[in-house]
């Protein structure tokens, strides 16, 4: 059974008069008259009585008639539903990211995406970017954020640039090193630091650069908790890494570029093979416009 038909035989009813109907659909009358003919001859009943000035329901008539007006309704709401969706009236962005960039970089991002979309609501997930990618690769999310220093993206990943940042070394600003214009890796030898645990891409890039150098730090904390890891920094527990822009966006913390340098490029990221939500993909298509 077509939707078009219980349309059509619907407003026949509520017209009382197939010619009306016609008009009112911009259809030819003989088509509307079809449309219900075959309409009785699928369901074996007559819904109509034609014999009179006005077409008439038969008892099976008025009872169809409820049940079309119901199932028309919900044919519209789906409708509704899915036009506001594409015209992103409602629905949720969910994306994953790291701490850092989420305190220093996204709130401005989502700021001015969530404005320009009123409807739109947001959730955001936090993880290191390691296990982001793993996420995006296992299909356990839609959209993350995923860092690399080199060039090589996972061909498997549709990415869109979001920063590239220089790798800094992070103190009080009465640490001794505070005024310095670099900090070489191999003076980290034997210097207290507060990390990222392992398996942050900022931590592995730092163990890394300790082993090619046979460096080894003292971490007197490592935690995943960025507030308290700034905290204990600011009081001069130690040093750690980070990125720039964490350096000159948090008070009371300085950042000093490491010798030899590094650079580090985040990502916006889904997988390339997979359709991800509209709310998500006109994020990602935004974000791209933004950093062009």
């Amino acid at each position: 059974m077509e939707f078009r038909k219980l349309e059509i035989f619907s407003r026949v009813a509520q017209l009382k008069n197939f010619s009306a109907a016609a008009r009112s659909l911009h259809m030819a009358q003989p088509a509307v008259s079809i449309a219900v003919q075959k309409l009785e001859q699928e369901l074996g009943l007559r819904l109509l009585d034609r014999t009179g000035r006005e077409v008439r329901l038969t008892a099976e008539g008025k009872t169809l008639l409820l049940q079309a007006q119901a199932i028309l309704q919900q044919v519209e709401e789906l409708r509704s539903t899915n036009t506001a969706l594409q015209g992103l009236l409602q629905g949720e962005l969910s994306i994953a990211c790291p701490s850092m960039l989420a305190t220093y970089l996204l709130p401005d991002i989502l700021s001015r995406f969530l404005h320009d979309h009123p409807g739109l609501q947001a959730s955001v997930t936090q993880a290191g970017t390691g296990r982001i990618e793993e996420m995006l690769l296992a299909d356990d999310i839609e959209v993350g954020v995923i860092t690399s220093s080199e060039p090589e993206i996972d061909p498997r990943l549709d990415c869109v640039p979001l920063v590239n940042e220089q790798m800094v070394l992070c103190m009080s600003l009465t640490h001794a090193w505070a005024n310095r214009k670099q900090v070489k890796i191999s003076e980290l030898h034997e210097t207290p630091m507060v990390v990222y645990e392992s398996g942050y891409f900022i931590r592995s890039t730092l163990d890394r650069m300790c082993e090619q150098q046979g460096v080894a730090p003292v971490y007197r904390m490592q935690t995943n908790f960025l507030p308290l890891l700034l905290s204990l920094v600011k009081q001069g527990l130690g040093t750690t890494v980070g990125l720039r822009i964490m350096a000159a966006e948090e008070p009371g913390l300085r950042g000093v570029p490491i010798s030899p340098r590094v650079r580090v490029s985040m990502f916006l990221a889904k997988r390339r093979d997979r359709p991800i939500s509209i709310a998500n993909q006109a994020f990602m298509d935004w974000a791209a416009t933004q950093w062009r």
